[in-house]
């Protein structure tokens, strides 16, 4: 696997979407290849900051706000 395939496949393998025939050669790329290691370990990063993120309701002050500017444009 070429550094451009192993950048192709670690959003899906990340997402869970990877298919099981693209695994082992990813994670074995992953091994040998540093630079991509550490694109993968950034990626990761910011799918779990991104994914954390989303996690956070806004205050209802805020979405009553929001509902109410909505409600009357």
């Amino acid at each position: 696997m070429t550094c451009e395939d192993a950048h192709l496949h670690m959003h899906d393998y990340l997402s869970g979407e990877l298919g099981a025939e693209y695994r082992k050669p990813l994670m074995d790329h992953l091994d040998a290849c540093p630079n991509c290691r550490k694109f993968f370990l950034q990626t990761q990063q910011m799918q779990t900051f991104v994914r954390n993120a989303m996690s956070v309701a806004a205050p209802s002050e805020l979405q009553s706000a929001v509902q109410s500017i909505l409600a009357n444009a």
